[in-house]
């Protein structure tokens, strides 16, 4: 584990002009700016009248899948702006708990219940792989603490065991959620001026074609970034001839580094 001590730029700080296009279809009527990272995860910057109104509902309604469940509790537990003030999370969750043998439930304050975040391990992204025919596959899940720690709470109440549910997590649209992010980023850094043609991912951001697998996987790096929430960067890989950017959500809190390929280098 490599870790990250240097400073790094404030992407939140970072201003852009306004595109006055849609980044995602072209068009220049009925322009919105859009999030780069999305304001439910702390994203300030935006790009200025730069996605359409219909691909906003296209791209929000992913986003707002990727953003619920166990991700909300995330989103509480890190202090993060939200328009309804968190209201989907419930100010108490019940623990199921074993003592002595006996099985039972207590009714705990939000902010003793211990938060599991799973986030997905894809395999790379399929470009290339002839096998490769749809979808994305989730090959395993890695378990990140956030809030109290299990074993806190156990040397709390001493108990024997405790048994922690998980939320519901829309795996699919998380990865379309990091391609989205990915790509805004590219556009707004002006990495998208190093592809030729158009970019690759497009269609399956906009749900013409299920091939997201395609175009987001994990990388197989693995690096903590302290004091930095989020990170996004971009990687040139010229063996493959491919512009790749990466995407860290929660970048001081070990989480996986997910690769985004935009589109063929110039």
């Amino acid at each position: 584990m490599l870790i990250k001590k240097k400073q790094i730029l404030d992407f939140n700080k970072c201003y852009y002009p306004s595109v006055d296009r849609c980044i995602y279809c072209g068009s220049k009527e009925e322009l919105e700016s859009e999030h780069i990272i999305p304001y439910a995860l702390g994203g300030k910057t935006i790009l200025p009248l730069s996605t359409c109104r219909n691909c906003a509902k296209i791209t929000g309604l992913f986003e707002l899948l990727a953003l619920r469940g166990t991700m909300a509790y995330v989103r509480k537990i890190l202090k993060l702006k939200s328009r309804s003030n968190h209201a989907s999370v419930p100010k108490t969750e019940r623990l199921i708990f074993w003592k002595n043998g006996k099985e039972s439930q207590i009714e705990v304050p939000f902010e003793e219940y211990p938060t599991i975040m799973y986030f997905p391990i894809f395999p790379s992204p399929e470009y290339g792989n002839e096998y490769y025919k749809n979808g994305i596959i989730l090959k395993d899940v890695r378990t990140i603490p956030f809030g109290p720690k299990p074993e806190e709470i156990f040397r709390k109440y001493r108990w024997d065991k405790l048994s922690l549910k998980s939320k519901l997590f829309n795996y699919v649209a998380f990865a379309k959620t990091i391609a989205k992010i990915g790509y805004s980023y590219a556009f707004a850094e002006g990495h998208i001026n190093k592809i030729n043609g158009q970019p690759l991912l497009l269609s399956a951001l906009l749900g013409k074609i299920d091939d997201i697998g395609k175009w987001v996987g994990t990388s197989q790096k693995y690096e903590v970034y302290q004091n930095l929430l989020h990170r996004l960067a971009p990687f040139e890989d010229k063996e493959k001839g491919l512009l790749i950017i990466e995407v860290q959500l929660f970048a001081h809190s070990h989480t996986p580094i997910y690769e985004v390929i935009i589109g063929h280098l110039n």
